[in-house]
């Protein structure tokens, strides 16, 4: 605990600024620096660490070098949680990265939205080796709650919630994440299958709740009633 400079309120290593008055907290930016010089002496350990593992592919040897970074980093940085998070990826890096990656791109091509989110959650991919993949997983995501919802609607499996009213969330925030996605600037393999996840909800709306190109082009605009409201309408129409 140290107290501001300025204003004298007390201030944490996890607060860069003041609360009080807004001034800089030097202890707290200095902490975080220290934090990203172990991050990536950690990287650099774990990519050679990798490649050793690669070489001798023997377990005994994987399990020897996991020991060793860990007490490596442990040793290092000093009591703030901070060894716990360490110790979390040294774990979770036992998976190669291409490995993950290959497995994940497979389920794209396939177009089974449904494993790849569940792979993407079971390995907790970190944001910036897998940039490329978060869009899509957030927009798959999306996806796959819209069909679950349908089908408990559908076909009477949820009896104690309004499934419709869920599914017309998830539809309209579909649409608004993917026409965000679509003023970024990403990568053509992004773009690809966010493109490709669209054409199978556009598919799912109107095969299931009997939308038009018109209605599925307003769903952005309207409020989570007015898209109940235009879903219970079509449906109607169409008995």
């Amino acid at each position: 605990m140290v107290n501001c400079k300025n204003c004298g309120a007390p201030l944490t290593l996890d607060s860069p600024v003041c609360p009080n008055c807004g001034t800089p907290n030097p202890e707290a930016q200095e902490h975080l620096k220290k934090l990203a010089q172990l991050d990536k002496q950690y990287q650099n350990t774990r990519f050679e660490v990798v490649n050793e593992v690669k070489k001798t592919k023997k377990g005994y040897n994987v399990l020897t070098f996991l020991v060793v970074i860990l007490l490596a980093n442990l040793a290092l940085i000093p009591i703030h949680g901070a060894s716990y998070e360490i110790a979390d990826r040294i774990i979770a890096s036992r998976k190669d990265t291409e490995q993950i990656k290959a497995e994940m791109d497979s389920w794209l091509e396939e177009k089974n939205y449904d494993a790849f989110v569940v792979t993407y959650d079971k390995y907790s991919v970190d944001y910036r080796e897998y940039e490329e993949y978060s869009p899509i997983y957030y927009l798959a995501s999306t996806l796959v709650n819209i069909k679950e919802n349908l089908s408990d609607y559908l076909y009477g499996k949820n009896l104690y919630s309004d499934p419709l009213v869920r599914g017309c969330q998830y539809i309209k925030e579909f649409k608004e994440d993917y026409e965000r996605y679509r003023r970024h600037d990403y990568s053509d393999f992004t773009m690809k299958h966010l493109d490709q996840i669209y054409q199978e909800y556009d598919a799912c709306l109107k095969t299931f709740l009997k939308l038009t190109d018109e209605d599925i082009e307003s769903l952005g605009s309207l409020s989570n009633s007015e898209v109940l409201l235009l879903v219970n309408r079509r449906m109607n129409d169409e008995e």
